[in-house]
């Protein structure tokens, strides 16, 4: 009987059983299933007190940890040493008080008690906590630490670099690498903290170097996050088994596609292409859309070694002049991407679309394609908006294409914005390096309309591979995004007020189109920025699910990841899925329960590997930014107020695309008291305030490279003394 059907059944039993405590044998013994061996249930039981759903009471009894006065979940540690463990659906979130965490680290799955009968509370942040103590580590978030190695005489050890691991590691002398002090250096844990020490003991695996010399931040933070970016000699081996050119054998039963105009639009600087693109004209005049993904799949196979490497590492992770991939370069720069006049094996998708933007048939299929050229954004761009000889000369047989793409990415945008889609369409801040690694400057980083045609090429695809799995009733893994909450769409709506601005409508209602709407009014104003990031922060984040159920932001009902397989693994995971779909028809029976069960699992690796993707780059580029401004101190730069909190306000610069802290303490002429419903700042005995959006004059004080913060100094606010503000 597989896993997750024995799991499901223990846990029926214990449930009907209530408060009362089963031991293995009597769990064994009660599921009546001579197919079922008192092992298997051991190693479930196992698994699910690993997981805290079960927990073991007065030895080796077992109950739902519902039925306990405990609670179950991933401690997230404050840096003044406090945890919140975060409630799902009707579970409350749970205070822990530094001296309860009885040696939790950061990230690590606990078991905390709290009294049910007479709980206490503890307001944080303006919500309600239950009080509750560690009872249990359960899983170990961290079996390395990345700190600044110190190199002490009676006992050398690590500060870690993520200020919530609230614990320093002692290193024996034995173990240290010969690292030098203040050198940061990877240590693997041999102890963790507990009830009776509050440091960690380890050894030095890496010494990585000092901060400062280019290239450590990237290598501290692919540590601090745990990210995979070596390859196991095993993946590597299966790697280079796979063939660097198709063979004639593997083009039985695919579509030829070879003769066609097909070409890749890419960045300057892209070394994997996993999408292809053409448009044509049919007999009807309607639009025929191809696009064209790299068969990942064909090439990683489900179970092999290079999937479960994939599948650990979920994503590609992308820093400034550095990539972290999900496959080995032989297949993602090589077999796999749709590299210019040679032959590849794709997953096709054909769409006929009308004038009105509506899709009148589509087509999905194996394929094997040649692509005609490997074209920039850039290079496109200039066809379509000011054509040189150079390019004509260059190009001149693919220029009518590119004008059949632009005419059909009309249409689609016109549909898109009239079923009330929202568009964030704003340059995020880029990092030029130089050969050297230094940081030459921070850009917004350049998006014209031909990223907007490949962008739209690909949203049209994965709508139709979302709808034809789902009408056909075929397991997969889909795209989702909820409704906004309606607490976070009312502050949306105070804030907006204060610029003239309104949120209309029922918040427990909103549809897309009416915070579209919003972003329209701000666009080519000073504050779009900073409005728009408002309005996303408003928003729940997307995530990963084996159920279809809908995308707010795209106002779509049903949508999909099936374009970037050589760099997410959600699109390998749908691939396969309509390979089966090709191969066998739908899934039923057996089939489709199993591939429902996988997709859980799948959904939600998916969705953390993607969560760490992002804070990792996130970070990187915060630290990167901070980097930038070290010889900028003194220097003055205009800003709006994008923060504000008891001990300060934030300030993005505009400039340079950085964001600073001015401390209260540091704003002179008045006592200064946190507004928190009107995020703002009012002064006790001038009425002064200091807003949300205000513009203002900043002077750089000082960075600390540790923490990736940079403190300002306040000179203006919108141009004039400071005091210039008066209530009312």
């Amino acid at each position: 009987m597989a896993e997750p059907q024995i799991q499901q059944r223990i846990l029926d039993l214990l449930r009907l059983r209530g408060n009362r405590l089963l031991p293995v044998d009597q769990i064994h013994e009660r599921l009546a299933d001579p197919s079922v061996t008192r092992e298997e249930v051991t190693a479930v039981v196992d698994e699910l007190e690993r997981d805290g759903i079960l927990l073991a009471v007065r030895g080796k009894r077992y109950s739902l940890l519902e039925f306990t006065p405990y609670h179950a979940g991933r401690i997230r540690v404050h840096p003044d040493g406090y945890g919140t463990i975060f409630g799902g659906g009707s579970d409350p979130d749970v205070f822990v008080d530094r001296r309860s965490m009885r040696g939790a680290m950061n990230g690590d799955l606990v078991v905390v008690r709290v009294d049910r009968k007479k709980p206490s509370y503890r307001k944080l942040h303006n919500r309600d906590l239950i009080v509750g103590e560690v009872s249990k580590v359960l899983r170990r978030a961290h079996d390395t630490i990345v700190g600044r190695f110190h190199a002490d005489a009676a006992e050398p050890y690590a500060v870690p670099f993520d200020f919530r691991i609230d614990t320093d590691v002692l290193i024996e002398p034995d173990g240290t690498m010969n690292a030098r002090d203040g050198e940061m250096v990877n240590v693997e844990i041999d102890r963790y903290p507990d009830r009776s020490t509050t440091f960690a003991r380890g050894r030095v695996v890496e010494v990585l170097g000092f901060i400062g010399d280019p290239g450590v931040d990237i290598e501290v933070v692919i540590r601090k996050f745990h990210i995979p970016h070596e390859f196991p000699a095993e993946v590597l081996a299966q790697a280079e088994s796979v063939p660097l050119e198709v063979p004639e054998s593997e083009l039985v039963n695919r579509t030829d596609l070879r003769g066609r105009s097909i070409v890749t639009i890419d960045g300057e600087t892209a070394k994997d292409f996993d999408d292809a693109v053409e448009v044509q004209r049919t007999p009807k005049g309607n639009y025929l859309l191809g696009v064209h993904i790299a068969d990942v799949a064909h090439y990683v196979g489900q179970g092999s070694a290079l999937d479960r490497e994939a599948f650990e590492r979920g994503t590609s992770v992308y820093f400034p002049g550095r990539a972290v991939p999900m496959l080995p370069e032989r297949l993602s720069n090589g077999i796999c991407s749709l590299n210019p006049r040679v032959d590849r094996l794709a997953f096709s998708v054909e769409i006929e679309i009308d004038g009105r933007g509506r899709f009148v048939n589509h087509r999905i299929f194996k394929s094997v394609i040649r692509t005609r050229e490997r074209m920039t954004y850039t290079d496109v761009n200039a066809i379509l908006t000011e054509r040189t000889p150079e390019l004509e000369a260059r190009y001149g047989g693919l220029i009518a294409d590119f004008e059949r793409m632009h005419a059909c990415f009309e249409i689609l945008r016109q549909r898109r914005e009239a079923r009330g889609s929202i568009d964030f369409d704003l340059p995020e801040a880029q990092v030029v390096l130089a050969e050297t690694g230094e940081i030459e400057a921070i850009t917004p980083s350049a998006r014209n309309v031909a990223h907007r045609i490949i962008e739209e090429f690909m949203l049209a695809a994965n709508e139709v591979v979302a709808r034809e799995l789902v009408f056909s009733n075929q397991p997969g893994l889909f795209r989702v995004h909820q409704q906004p909450d309606p607490q976070k769409l009312e502050d949306l709506r105070a804030i907006l007020a204060e610029f003239k601005l309104t949120l209309r409508g029922d918040v427990e209602d909103i549809r897309p189109a009416e915070l579209q709407r919003v972003l329209n009014a701000v666009r080519d104003t000073p504050e779009e920025r900073f409005l728009t990031n408002i309005v996303l922060r408003s928003m729940k984040r997307a995530f990963y699910s084996p159920e279809s159920l809908g995308h707010f932001a795209l106002a779509l009902e049903h949508y999909c990841h099936f374009t970037s397989p050589i760099r997410r693994y959600p699109d390998l995971i749908v691939h396969r899925s309509l390979t089966d779909l090709i191969a066998n028809g739908s899934a039923h029976g057996e089939r489709l329960a199993q591939a429902e069960a996988a997709g859980v699992v799948y959904a939600t690796q998916s969705s953390e590997r993607e969560r760490r993707a992002e804070e990792a780059e996130r970070e990187v580029l915060e630290w990167k930014k901070v980097i930038f401004m070290r010889d900028k101190i003194g220097q003055t730069f205009t800003g709006l107020i994008t923060g504000v909190a008891p001990f300060g306000i934030f300030v993005e610069l505009n400039e340079v695309f950085v964001q600073g802290m001015v401390p209260v303490a540091t704003i002179g002429g008045d006592f200064w008291r946190f507004a928190e419903r009107e995020h703002r700042l009012r002064g006790d005995s001038t009425s002064r305030e200091l807003r949300l959006g205000d513009h203002v004059v900043a002077q750089v004080q000082s960075i600390d490279e540790d923490r990736r913060q940079i403190e300002l100094r306040l000179l203006e606010v919108a141009g004039s003394p400071i005091a210039r503000r008066e209530r009312g």
